[in-house]
């Protein structure tokens, strides 16, 4: 019986296309380096639109210059999308150095302030990073846990991701059980027409556990930080103590 010679490219591009748009990018990057033919195919922007806008859903068009996305193309073989993803991957890396950068100017034992950690917060939302943005440039196991901390909020905040897409970030990443000191300070109560002592709280946790709820009032802290009764929030890598405030440290950070 003669044998039958049988290669992938032999199958329908569409059954292809279909198989090769289940993968990674990783994997799809791997792939292409196969061959010229699948080097063609794995750059469509069949499979490279997809990808893209789940990565970045926050985007509408590229910040910077008034380039839009490629229109929708006739050509099958354009693989616009993919040069797009590259250049975007590219810039949300250089974005998050900024924010390590910001961070990491802090002293070997790393302490920040309510309105430090949340400016870098607000910094990472303005720069739309995705959430495998955070896991691939932040939740890593050699940067400080401040800034895995940091990371975490940001997605809890802005990017709303479900409960258990957080928790397989954090173990695949090796980040887990990574602690944090957050402590702060919140005003005293009244108690038989005296005002009672500032009272400073101080918490240990780890991050998954901030994530599953079961440090719910610590991160109910960390959102919201320096408002109403809570006079003081900070995140560090050891307990710290945290000195009373003066008037001149009572304030919206």
């Amino acid at each position: 019986m003669n044998s039958i010679r049988f290669s992938c490219s032999s199958l329908p591009q569409d059954i292809i296309l279909k198989i090769s748009s289940s993968l990674q990018v990783i994997d799809l990057c791997a792939l292409s380096s196969c061959s010229r033919f699948w080097r063609e195919l794995c750059g469509s922007d069949i499979l490279w639109e997809p990808l893209f806008r789940q990565r970045w859903p926050l985007l509408s068009s590229f910040d910077g210059d008034n380039t839009q996305f490629p229109q929708a193309q006739t050509n099958e073989n354009s693989q616009e999308w993919r040069r797009f993803y590259v250049m975007q991957h590219k810039k949300m890396a250089s974005r998050a150095s900024e924010v390590i950068t910001y961070v990491t100017k802090c002293p070997a034992t790393l302490s920040l302030e309510a309105g430090k950690y949340l400016q870098a917060v607000e910094t990472m939302s303005s720069m739309r990073l995705g959430f495998q943005d955070v896991e691939l440039f932040l939740f890593k196991p050699n940067l400080s846990v401040l800034l895995n901390l940091i990371g975490l909020i940001y997605c809890i905040q802005h990017l709303k991701p479900l409960r258990e897409q957080i928790l397989d970030a954090l173990r695949r990443c090796g980040i887990s059980e990574q602690l944090v000191w957050v402590k702060w300070l919140t005003l005293g109560r009244w108690s038989g027409g005296r005002r009672m002592r500032d009272e400073i709280v101080s918490r240990q946790v780890s991050l998954v556990d901030v994530v599953t709820g079961k440090e719910e009032t610590v991160l109910r802290v960390l959102q919201r930080g320096v408002v109403h009764e809570v006079l003081r929030v900070c995140i560090s890598t050891v307990d710290l103590a945290c000195t009373p405030c003066s008037s001149s440290t009572i304030r919206n950070y």
